[in-house]
């Protein structure tokens, strides 16, 4: 049976990535719904994919950011992505060819980010905006 507060719970959970928060929109305790996460696959398995979109809504952020200069995001997400590639290994590269690696990389994501669908661009937007 599902509870009157799920709903707002999982909707929060997945704009916020936070329990907490995600608790307090719900107006329910945080140890009620880690009590029905143990008892509730279901549940579970909303829960785990809200964390999920979470997770998606704060990569998308990293990667706007990180086109937009940020040098630690950029590589944050290469070695997330690649990490065959940008492990910390690689660090003693020297510079002049670790610029070229970075730059290369960064015309590939150019690239890849101007083939996306525009319907995906403007609901990532939508989605940034409204959260």
């Amino acid at each position: 049976m599902k509870r009157h507060w799920q709903k707002a719970f999982l909707a929060a959970l997945e704009q916020t990535g936070s329990v907490t928060e995600a608790a307090t929109a719900a107006k329910v305790g945080r140890s009620n719904v880690y009590q029905h996460r143990y008892n509730d696959s279901v549940f579970a398995k909303l829960w785990d994919e809200a964390i999920e979109k979470a997770c998606d809504l704060l990569e998308d952020e990293a990667r706007r950011r990180a086109f937009a200069g940020s040098d630690v995001l950029l590589m944050f997400l290469l070695k997330g992505r690649r990490p065959q590639v940008w492990r910390e290994s690689r660090a003693t590269i020297p510079p002049a060819e670790l610029n070229k690696m970075i730059e290369i990389e960064l015309q590939r994501i150019a690239k890849e980010k101007e083939a996306t669908n525009p319907d995906e661009i403007a609901y990532q937007s939508e989605m940034l905006t409204t959260h």
